[in-house]
């Protein structure tokens, strides 16, 4: 039995009780999964080595065709005979005679063609003479001014004019000219070993030509180098010439001093 003054505490200590146990049912309830889980499927499968062939459709047979109907021939209409033309008057023609042919008319004989004499041929024109130098004019006209001048009973050549010491130079330059220019056409090998000096007298042309031929005034001694030296000299023509009146005078009747073999 209780005692009353037990009665309290045992209340007390009955609601606590009560308290925790309703606690911990509670936590229990919350805790428990209510979700029902399921066993998991298991799917078979079955393997082929190959897909089965498909059943052969079995066609209907087909039902045959009705016989086409025969075409009725047609009933061709008979022919209608023909009426025969009436026969005709048979007509006789005469026949014409031949026509005696034309007699054919005669060729006449071809007369035979006159050739015509040939045209005379027209002559060549005559070449144009080539434009002269102007200079070289000047020049001939004054050579022959010079030659009228002198006095014809004169039988002595007339002295050289006087030149300038430049005048005299270029004389010199084309006297050294000339000497190159026939130098160039001797064969050294005739005029022997040593240094032969030679000596020709020569009428130029304004033009440089030489009028008529070299006149041998001092030999070599050696007629081979002679001839050598002659033919040298018509060779190199034309000569260089000045072309100033003055100074060609120098050169009309030159006396030409030539060293085959070049300068002592």
């Amino acid at each position: 039995m209780i005692r009353s003054h037990e009665n309290p505490i045992a209340l007390k200590a009955g609601a606590l009780s009560f308290l925790v146990h309703g606690i911990l049912l509670g936590l229990l309830l919350l805790s428990f999964n209510w979700k029902v889980v399921q066993p998991a499927s298991v799917a078979t499968v079955e393997l082929w080595d190959s897909l089965p062939s498909k059943p052969a459709v079995v066609q209907p047979p087909s039902k045959p065709e009705p016989p086409k109907p025969e075409p009725k021939p047609e009933l061709k209409p008979e022919p209608k005979p023909e009426p025969q033309p009436e026969p005709k008057a048979e007509i006789q023609v005469k026949k014409e005679p031949p026509k005696p042919e034309k007699p054919k008319p005669k060729e006449e004989p071809k007369k035979s063609e006159v050739k015509k004499p040939p045209e005379p041929k027209k002559p060549p024109e005559p070449k144009k003479p080539p434009p002269e130098n102007l200079e070289l004019k000047k020049l001939q006209q004054a050579l022959l001014e010079e030659d009228a001048a002198k006095p014809q009973a004169s039988s002595s050549p007339a002295g050289p004019q006087s030149l300038s010491s430049a005048e005299q130079g270029e004389v010199d330059d084309f006297i050294n000219k000339i000497n190159n220019k026939i130098r160039r056409n001797v064969n050294e090998q005739l005029c022997g070993s040593g240094k032969p000096e030679l000596e020709f007298a020569i009428s130029l042309a304004p033009t440089g030509d030489i009028i008529g031929t070299p006149k041998l005034l001092k030999g070599s001694g050696i007629v081979a180098c002679d001839e050598s030296v002659e033919r040298a000299i018509l060779l190199a023509q034309p000569l260089p010439v000045p072309t100033q009146a003055n100074l060609f005078s120098q050169f009309r009747d030159l006396k030409l001093l030539f060293h085959p073999k070049g300068a002592n």
